[in-house]
């Protein structure tokens, strides 16, 4: 609950499970609420330039962008490892400037190829598809020349000086953007909570006696916060480049204003017409760990990016001590997040290649597009007409919700899962993604391990398990498919539903 007004700032009371300690909102708000001090987040360049580029090649996916992430002011923003989003919507409202002019171009050659068709006039068809090409090769061949090459070259892009295209409105609303893309606080929206971090590829869960000694010993005491930071500071020294290991909280938009204690609601979401505050304090962390029965749960993240953060593995740790009893809940998720679409990812070639030859590897590109461009050129150009008047009832309905108490405030959408391929593009990647989970997975048993024994702790049960746990991957090479809503195999295996990824131009693993 808030209680007062203090000099030097407001101080929050926050209560949970009868356990209450005062929170200075300018500490709650720090940068590194959560992350570990030898951990720091540090974005992955490349993945963020080949998305400032799918912004200017790909206009679906930058209206997309500018309509559920930069004008929907009441949501939250979900982060993405190795993605820097303010200069990625930044180019998104440059390439939406860009397709506006394209389509206004194309529409009344649209019309008039509509035309030609029903008249069963064919040379006038086939000069509306020439023209409409024309058009769509000028666009791109001038995106590469004044702004992808000069901009968003491998040795050039450096998204801190990205160039500023928009509004002072605009220009807050992206500084904004930019603070919440590194909060330690992800709102979701539906079913899924670890949003901006791909799909879960593998869980695992036990409960382990804790009360239970080792003979001849008695159990030394310990509380959770105590392993929470003993795992996090073990794990950090596990040597991955690029690794990040922070205490994020996760929490479903729907149960903020209404079913967490009202303490943590309040403080998350301070004003229900504004999005959810994207950062805590370990303060608050600590006391949620404490509180295995809300809503909002502390998870230790691990993310562990690869390929320039074109395969990134994320590992979700919960454990939850259940009060009056010696039962220890340990909970593991993995996610992965699968390489970028090819054809955001080709840039580089066509940066590096000489103009002419650029110009007719453009042009065959754009024959595929002139049906995709003749039929939605219209419908594009309408819509960007009504966009103003559909923000304002987008936003007025949101309000209502608001007020009605059902509005959810999770985000609805990640550009960097939206820009995802199904499959890898290098076998080396799948490989790596097989590293990284293994490695992790047997240092985070090694590590319960050893701590429970330190705190003598009979670990037989886990001992025993970590067979089951280590081995129960699915590995397929070559032209092999794996194709089942559920699979289980070994000792002690649980069949769980698993999403395939695609193996790169051969066959499909999980």
């Amino acid at each position: 609950m808030i209680d007062d007004q203090r000099e030097g700032g407001l101080v929050e009371n926050i209560q949970i499970d009868g356990v209450s300690a005062p929170v200075d909102q300018a500490q709650a708000m720090s940068t590194d609420g959560g992350r570990r001090g030898d951990s720091p987040r540090t974005p992955v360049l490349d993945v963020t330039r080949y998305l400032c580029a799918a912004m200017l090649l790909d206009g679906s996916l930058a209206r997309s962008a500018i309509r559920t992430i930069l004008e929907d002011r009441h949501r939250a923003v979900a982060t993405s490892p190795g993605v820097d989003l303010a200069p990625v919507l930044n180019y998104a409202l440059l390439g939406r400037r860009r397709h506006i002019v394209r389509d206004l171009i194309i529409a009344p050659i649209a019309v008039g190829a509509l035309v030609a068709f029903f008249s069963l006039s064919l040379p006038d068809l086939l000069i509306c598809l020439f023209l409409v090409w024309l058009v769509i090769l000028v666009e791109v061949a001038g995106v590469y020349h004044l702004v992808i090459g000069p901009e968003l070259g491998r040795g050039t892009f450096d998204p801190a000086i990205s160039p500023v295209r928009g509004s002072s409105r605009v220009l807050t609303r992206l500084e904004d953007i930019a603070g919440r893309d590194h909060g330690n606080v992800t709102v979701f929206g539906e079913y899924k909570p670890f949003v901006g971090h791909g799909i879960v590829i593998n869980a695992w869960s036990f409960v382990l006696n804790i009360g239970k000694a080792e003979e001849g010993e008695e159990v030394t005491s310990f509380g959770i916060g105590e392993l929470y930071d003993h795992v996090g500071s073990a794990i950090s020294g596990v040597g991955l480049p690029h690794m990040a290991v922070e205490d994020r909280i996760f929490v479903n938009g729907q149960d903020l204003r209404d079913h967490l204690d009202s303490s943590v609601g309040a403080f998350l979401l301070p004003d229900p017409t504004g999005p959810p505050r994207p950062e805590v304090s370990r303060k608050i962390i600590t006391l949620l760990r404490d509180s295995p029965h809300d809503r909002a749960r502390t998870y230790l993240t691990i993310s562990l990016p690869g390929w320039d953060g074109e395969v990134v593995v994320s590992v979700f740790l919960r454990f939850a001590l259940l009060p009056d009893s010696d039962l220890l809940f340990i909970e593991a998720s993995y996610s992965l997040l699968t390489p970028l679409r090819e054809r955001y990812r080709e840039i580089d070639d066509l940066i590096g290649t000489a103009a002419p030859v650029r110009l007719l590897k453009l042009a065959r590109q754009s024959i595929a597009r002139v049906p995709g461009a003749l039929v939605m050129a219209l419908p594009h150009v309408l819509a960007d007409l009504a966009a103003p008047f559909d923000r304002r009832q987008r936003d007025k309905a949101s309000r209502k919700e608001i007020r009605n108490g059902t509005f959810n405030y999770g985000s609805k959408e990640t550009l960097r899962e939206s820009a995802a391929d199904q499959r890898y593009h290098r076998y080396f990647q799948q490989l790596d993604k097989e590293m990284y989970v293994k490695l992790v997975e047997r240092r985070i048993i090694d590590i319960l391990v050893d701590f429970l024994s330190d705190h003598n702790v009979d670990v037989s049960d886990l001992v025993e398990r970590r067979t089951a746990i280590l081995n129960n991957g699915i590995f397929v090479t070559g032209k092999g498919q794996v194709s089942a809503q559920s699979l289980a195999a070994g000792i002690g295996a649980m069949a769980q539903a698993v999403t395939r990824v695609g193996q790169a131009k051969g066959g499909e693993t999980t």
